[in-house]
């Protein structure tokens, strides 16, 4: 019965946003990136900001301004809701999810680092790591 009324399942976290005023390159070390989950060869796509908060009014010293959402989003096909009723477990219904094309919350997040919009502490913080 919820398997033919129900169409996807929704995960959502908020990130807060690195303020645009304070907002300042910072080093990391390629494998803190690995260790994210960002693949090897993307490690060089990434350009990681931070707020430098200090005496910035814009973020009240914060170094963020605003938040944004990150989200996960399994859309339930016909090949997740046999797996939902053949009573498999909840790893492996993930599993086949994230095969079937599904982004996690840690790669939604990863997207927003990428693009800088957020920074890693906000990534560590709001995700789990991807099995």
């Amino acid at each position: 019965l919820v398997t033919a009324s129900l169409n996807a399942i929704v995960a959502q976290r908020l990130v807060r946003v690195v303020c645009h005023d304070c907002k300042h390159e910072t080093e990391v070390a390629p494998q803190v990136l690995i260790d994210l989950g960002v693949p090897p060869k993307e490690v060089s796509d990434y350009i990681v900001y931070k707020g430098k908060g200090e005496g910035c009014k814009t973020c009240s010293g914060t170094g963020y301004k605003g938040r944004l959402a990150v989200f996960e989003v399994m859309e339930l096909t016909d090949e997740l809701k046999e797996f939902i009723l053949s009573g498999a477990s909840s790893l492996e219904i993930k599993r086949e999810a994230f095969r079937q094309g599904m982004r996690t919350l840690r790669q939604s997040a990863l997207q927003k680092l990428k693009n800088g919009i957020t920074s890693i502490e906000e990534v560590v913080r709001n995700t789990a790591a991807d099995d």
